[in-house]
């Protein structure tokens, strides 16, 4: 467990490092969404009622990461080794984990991210994790929607300069240093998964 969180500290260290040359674009599906987006970003503490849902792919976690940083956003994350790794990372980064997924641990970690978002936390969750198939959104984060009263954002990551990991499931996208990260970001509000999966597909 000590040499997991040890890689981890060193993986968060050197991923800020180096996602710190990116340039972010964000586009909004709905301009009139500006206002709750930023404000929920610059709200470092607990705000109950105002707080956001994010929903992203496996695929543009290493695109979405960086810019959320630092936000105090809780981030569910599966409770294997490579998790343990994983929660490290982002933990260096300045996000909140929970542990947790559709595999293993799965209904512990929905009902710990539900309690956070009904305390007013924002939270993000990979919702085609944590295995697959891509693209295909599971249930967790419209029931955490749902019984919480919270809306989504669903977002998107696209670098101009990549590297694609095509052996990986997720077909893992690594922004190249000095890219511009465009950020596409649906409408916020109530998904049901089959619509919220549509929605991420669109964007």
């Amino acid at each position: 467990m000590l040499l997991q969180k040890l890689a981890g500290l060193l993986a968060g260290f050197l991923y800020k490092t180096y996602s710190s040359t990116f340039r972010y674009e964000l586009d909004f599906e709905d301009p009139a969404d500006k206002k709750i987006f930023f404000e929920d970003l610059a709200t470092r503490d607990a705000n109950p009622g105002h707080n956001l849902i994010y929903a992203c792919f496996h695929q543009d976690d290493l695109s979405c990461l960086p810019y959320f940083s630092d936000k105090n956003i809780c981030i569910l994350i599966s409770q294997s080794k490579d998790g343990q790794i994983l929660a490290s990372a982002v933990e260096y980064m300045g996000y909140q984990t929970v542990r947790g997924s559709s595999h293993r641990g799965g209904v512990a970690g929905l009902l710990a991210g539900m309690k956070k978002v009904r305390e007013g936390h924002k939270m993000t969750i990979a919702v085609d994790g944590p295995r697959g198939p891509i693209y295909k959104v599971k249930e967790g984060i419209t029931a955490v929607s749902e019984k919480s009263g919270r809306p989504i954002v669903p977002v998107r990551g696209y670098p101009q300069n990549k590297k694609v990991f095509e052996k990986s499931w997720n077909k893992a996208t690594l922004p190249l240093p000095f890219t511009k990260v465009i950020l596409k970001l649906g409408k916020i509000g109530f998904y049901s998964t089959e619509e919220l999966e549509n929605k991420m597909r669109s964007l």
